[in-house]
This record gives C-alpha cells, structure tokens and sequence, in this order.
C-alpha cells in the first residue's frame, strides 16, 4: 500500500513533484494526486491547499480512492514556543484544532467524537524525529544555498516534538500568540492544516505523521516575506525531510 503525502501549497510540494518516479496523476476535486515510486517508497503526493476543511477533503480522498496506509504532512508554521527559531523543525506528537471551542472548559474537544488533542502514531513520530535530525546534521547546508540560510538566519537548526495547533486563521497576533501558548498543552506552533488532518486519520484509523518547519515567530514581525522563505527554504526542508523520512 502508498504512503499518502500532503502539502498544502505547490511551492512546498514542487520537488517532491520533480522527484516522483513513474508517476501517474489523477485529478478529483480539482486536487492533482501523483501516484508513484518516492525515494524507493511507493506514494501518492497531493496538494491539499490552505485551511482544514481543505485538507479534510484531501485525506479523505486519499484514504477512499487511494486506499494509503498511512499520511504525512509537511509544511511551515509559525513559532509559538518561545525557544524554536526560525528553520527549526516541530514533529508533532498531538495536535489540536485552538479554534474548536465549544464549551468554556478549554479542552478542544471535537463534539460527538470527544477528542480535542489528536494523537500521532508513535512509532512514526519516533521515526520522523530521528530522520529530521539526520538531515539536518548531515545534508540540510547541501541542499540550501548558503546565502539562503545566511538571509533567514538559520545556522543550526533543532528538532523538537510537541502539539501543533490549527485553525481557520494566520496567527500574527503576539497576545493570541500568548493565550495559546498558554490554554494548550506543550504547544510549539501554529498552522491551518495538521489537526484537520489529524481527526480524519483518527476516524478512518490511519497512522500519521505532521513535519512543520518554522517559517517565523507568528507575531508578524520577520525581516524577509514568507514567499521568500518558501521560494528560499521550505520547499528544501519538506523535500529534503520527506527523503530522509522514507529512507529512514
């Protein structure tokens, strides 16, 4: 069985497009899923695009029609914990949806479900960590220009595990930025996607994995845009922990 790969935006998938091999597309609700050998793994990449309800679609397609064993995102995210920079890369243990709120106890819980934190599977987390960290020790000033790296600031980047929190919405605001550091438990960052992902996983009992490079604080205050950084350096980190990942 394929291993599903989703990100949410072409910039981010490109070379992973590029470095398919025998690949085959298929086109269902407008998305383009690419069916074929990824690094000596069989897999279907797809961009899902941006917000949950997006790629809610997306990895429903690609658990019905697809039939994969298990899904990885990667993508950016916006810091929220205080020690990660930019260029360090978040593997999410659990993630939560901060704008499901409905009751006032805080606890995210997706109603009729009653699960608000979404739990990664383990091994996979496991795994995920040690093939990121691989890369970055040992292939990641390879892979980026060093005037990049030099652009963004990003010298040594860490891998750490936590919560990545999604919701309908691009966190800039320092002080939402503090209440959901705060209200969630070991948040890391923040995106539009992962927890949406998450609970379709759950439901369908497919394992998943969610690799998030930090693209900037979430406070609207970076000195370079987030296309250049994309353009610049995401594009490399997903393909370049996606490859190790496999490989791993």
């Amino acid at each position: 069985m394929a291993i599903g790969i989703i990100c949410a935006m072409e910039e981010e998938i490109a070379l992973l497009e590029q470095d398919i091999q025998s690949a085959d597309s298929t086109i269902i609700a407008g998305r383009t899923f690419i069916q074929g050998t990824l690094y000596g793994q069989e897999a279907v990449l797809v961009m899902s695009r941006i917000g949950k309800v997006a790629v809610a679609v997306t990895t429903t397609l690609l658990i019905e029609r697809f039939h994969v064993s298990q899904i990885m995102f990667a993508g950016t995210a916006g810091a929220v914990a205080p020690e990660l920079k930019v260029g360090d890369v978040v593997v999410a243990n659990q993630s939560v949806q901060h704008d499901m709120r409905p009751d006032e106890e805080l606890t995210f819980r997706v109603p009729l479900i009653e699960v608000g934190y979404f739990q990664s599977d383990p091994e996979l987390t496991q795994k995920a960590f040690g093939a990121v960290e691989e890369y970055i020790n040992n292939s990641l000033h390879n892979d980026i220009p060093q005037q990049h790296l030099q652009q963004f600031g990003i010298r040594q980047p860490k891998v750490v595990v936590g919560t990545i929190a999604s919701g309908d919405e691009f966190v800039c605001d320092p002080a939402k930025n503090k209440w959901l550091y705060e209200h969630i438990d070991n948040l890391k960052c923040v995106e539009m996607e992962g927890a949406a992902m998450a609970q379709v996983c759950y439901e369908y009992g497919i394992p998943f994995t969610i690799l998030r490079v930090i693209s900037d604080c979430a406070d609207n205050d970076t000195p370079f845009t987030f296309d250049s950084f994309i353009e610049g350096a995401a594009k490399y980190f997903t393909r370049g922990s996606i490859r190790a990942l496999l490989q791993a």
